[in-house]
């Protein structure tokens, strides 16, 4: 044996020793180290659960977090993630079952039940902060009978509870010791058990992911994915026909959508995944009239603007749940355009002469088409909107704790209970939760209650149904129109499956050879 060989032989063991099991039995796609380079669309304002917001963001988290179950991408049907089965006789007590092996990104060691409780009681610590404690207030208490056995017991049944405890907000679980290793940088340093863990961000540039290797369901086969921070449409366009990124995170200009289409690539979509609402502050005269608010919605025609605008990613929308939902109801009041009976109602409350007020949004935006039209529309009953425009962290902060006359929010999710919850019940109101209307009707509240605690899911719809009709008339939030969402990229780019949150597992995601 030659000296030559000795030493090729015995580099060959060290590295052969080093090898972990995923990578020795990784596929070939896998090994070859692939990168995906995708638009990211925004400043990103941070990846912690307890406070994570837009959906840009929450795409991010998506991949780097689990949670107890987690949202199939094709269907949207319930999946298990963490917990790898579950059991309820009344909704009231919750035993799951956790997943063994799980690691926590870059050595933070390995997952146990104990981490749930860590993560949940985090959030419903008000010391946190966060807009979503009131989604887990109906904890009672948890306990680990063994470290892959957990209990939670509820205050009352809540037939919804699989998608309190899914992968989006407050149901991704963190680790205690990276969080507290991180202190006030936690949400640039998340550390998850996803299939993606951060390897690093530059806040005005781009984000860079790389693939967990010892992930519970195997590495993904895509090594790093490059989020590449491109907040123009149009430069977003050229750098994907010019073959500098792979995949644009949300397209929603037609006519780039058009030339894109055209031209080869594939339109990865989803239809009418989420309603976007004007959020009205009651306490700002004279808001707090539903006439008034209901004379705003009168005024503005949504059906012409978003046919004229956007007929490929728009629709108008009356409600502030999805037809695909199971307890949506069409039979409530619609306000469709309608500008005489704006100005009547206008009378009625006392401001024939019309009123003006501000609608919060992001400088980053500008003033949209959108908005220039609602401009308009409005001017026309005298009702003069003027835009505030904030950087993105500001529009966050704000209309998190509820500092605007008016502002605009998008209501992406899967669960109709979580909305209807989330936006109506006064548990939630801003800054402790996510009712920026600040609505609080005794009637929709125990509606609300009784349907969630209700076993039978025709009794429970009766009730639901009801809470969307006393809504309509009150209208606390506006709707103003449905959308649908497009993320082309290149054809080789594969298993781009949107889903009803608007997020992506990019442990689907290749890339063809």
């Amino acid at each position: 044996m030659t000296g030559e060989f000795r030493k090729w032989l015995a580099t060959g063991l060290t590295v052969l020793a080093g090898l972990t099991m995923a990578t020795i039995l990784a596929s070939p796609a896998t090994a070859q180290g692939k990168t995906l380079t995708v638009r990211f669309y925004d400043d990103p304002a941070g990846f912690d659960p307890a406070n994570i917001f837009r959906i840009e963001n929450e795409n991010i988290a998506f991949n780097i977090f689990s949670g107890l179950t987690s949202y199939d991408g094709v269907t949207g049907e319930i999946i298990p993630d963490l917990a790898t089965s579950w059991e309820t006789a009344d909704n009231k007590t919750w035993t799951f079952k956790l997943r063994e092996g799980v690691t926590f990104h870059k050595g933070y060691g390995d997952f146990t039940a104990a981490d749930v409780i860590y993560s949940f009681n985090r959030i419903k610590d008000p010391a946190t902060a966060s807009p979503y404690a009131a989604e887990l207030a109906g904890i009672v208490s948890m306990e680990a009978p063994d470290p892959y056995t957990l209990v939670i017991e509820l205050d009352a049944p809540n037939g919804n509870f699989l998608h309190t405890v899914a992968n989006y907000h407050q149901g991704q679980i963190v680790s205690q010791k990276a969080i507290e290793e991180a202190g006030d940088q936690v949400r640039w340093q998340p550390i998850g058990t996803g299939p993606y863990y951060l390897d690093s961000i530059d806040v005005s540039s781009q984000i860079v992911l790389k693939r967990h290797e010892d992930y519970y369901d195997g590495p993904a086969p895509i090594e790093t994915i490059v989020f590449n921070i491109i907040k123009d449409e149009a430069t977003a366009t050229i750098a994907l026909r010019n073959g500098e990124v792979d995949l644009v995170m949300r397209a929603n200009q037609e006519e780039n959508l058009a030339t894109l289409e055209a031209e080869g690539f594939t339109m990865n979509t989803v239809q009418n995944y989420a309603v976007a609402l004007m959020v009205v502050n009651p306490e700002v005269e004279p808001l707090g009239d539903k006439r008034i608010r209901q004379a705003i919605a009168h005024a503005i025609d949504f059906a012409a603007i978003t046919q004229a605008i956007s007929p490929s990613l728009t629709q108008a929308h009356y409600s502030m749940l999805m037809p695909w939902m199971d307890v949506y109801t069409d039979d409530i009041p619609k306000y469709e355009y309608d500008p005489e009976r704006a100005r009547a109602l206008m009378a009625e409350a006392g401001y024939p002469d019309g009123f003006s007020f501000k609608n919060l949004s992001t400088s980053a935006q500008g003033v949209s088409e959108v908005q220039q039209f609602q401009i308009d529309y409005l001017s026309q009953v005298g009702i003069d909107m003027e835009m505030e425009l904030v950087d993105t962290p500001t529009f966050n902060q704000r209309r998190n704790a509820g500092d605007f006359d008016t502002a605009t929010r998008l209501l992406p999710a899967v669960n109709p209970d979580m909305i209807l919850f989330s936006f109506l019940h006064p548990d939630n109101l801003v800054p402790n939760g996510l009712n920026g209307a600040r609505y609080d009707n005794p009637e929709v509240t125990e509606l609300l209650e009784a349907a969630r605690a209700e076993p039978d899911p025709e009794a429970a719809y009766e009730m639901y149904k009801r809470v969307q009709q006393i809504v309509a008339e009150d209208l606390p939030y506006i709707p103003t129109y449905a959308s649908n969402v497009y993320w082309p990229g290149k054809p080789e780019v594969t298993g781009v499956h949107i889903n009803y949150l608007a997020q992506v597992n990019f442990h689907d995601v290749d890339i063809a050879e």
